[in-house]
């Protein structure tokens, strides 16, 4: 009798252990990462086929300090905010700058990285070094290439849209400057992946555009103000150690 009353004891020790793990593996916390894979060095696609990049290994960082999972989709950079909307443990992390209209529907981060906006065109378009304004950009001969949704193509388009005509809109700057001296005079984007499209290719160079300098943010649903809270001081930490600077680096290296 107590060898089978030590035998269901033992029995019902180990199912407890196996619910109390079952339960665990529900409860496990998970951050739904959303960006476009097209935006390098802060999202590319490497050899292996994964997204990889500055902003994936800072999202990495911050799932491994706070306890979470990191869920990473590559979608459409204009669906990014109705993925954040829809979901409290979404973010949307795709070198976003920080925008009055995309902080009416979601809740930014601090700032972990600033940009200034880049013209990419054939060698020779413009003066070596110079700084070339919009208008500039609009008076050449062909269209402008943007990525959808993005600043640069508010800043090319304008306010109102009233450039929108002389733009054709890509889901990232890589596939647009293959049109380059075909349907395309220029491309516009962020500073860094600018100069590593222009770098690829003997062919083009990259100019700085004469406009205010952007500063990315992550963003999150309305609703996670305790989860940004906790995120703010993990990114303190990544920029005060260098961290996000060595993730720069890391990626801008040979790619």
């Amino acid at each position: 009798m107590k060898k089978v009353l030590s035998l269901v004891l033992a029995i019902l020790m180990i199912a407890g252990m196996l619910a109390a793990f079952a339960s665990c593996k529900k409860e496990e916390k998970t951050l739904y990462v959303y960006t476009n894979a097209g935006f390098a060095p802060f999202e590319y696609v490497n050899e292996k086929g994964e997204v990889v990049g500055v902003d994936i290994d800072v999202m990495n960082a911050i799932g491994k300090e706070l306890g979470y999972k990191i869920v990473v989709s590559d979608i459409e950079f204009d669906n990014i905010l109705t993925e954040v909307q829809g979901n409290e443990y979404a973010v949307g992390a795709a070198g976003m700058s920080k925008k009055a209209s995309r902080d009416e529907v979601a809740l930014a981060s601090k700032v972990y990285a600033t940009s200034v906006q880049y013209v990419i065109a054939p060698v020779g378009t413009f003066a070596d070094g110079a700084v070339v304004t919009v208008d500039q950009i609009l008076a050449l001969e062909k269209k402008i290439g943007v990525q959808k949704g993005t600043t640069g193509m508010y800043l090319i388009q304008g306010d109102e849209g009233e450039n929108a005509a002389k733009t054709i809109e890509y889901s990232n700057a890589i596939v647009a400057s293959q049109d380059i001296g075909s349907t395309l005079s220029a491309v516009v984007i962020d500073e860094l992946p600018a100069k590593q499209i222009a770098d690829s290719k003997d062919t083009l160079a990259c100019w700085k555009i004469d406009a205010e300098m952007e500063s990315y943010v992550l963003y999150f649903n309305k609703n996670a103000t305790k989860l940004v809270e906790e995120v703010n001081k993990v990114l303190d930490k990544l920029i005060a150690d260098g961290s996000i600077n060595q993730y720069i680096i890391n990626h801008s290296s040979g790619k």
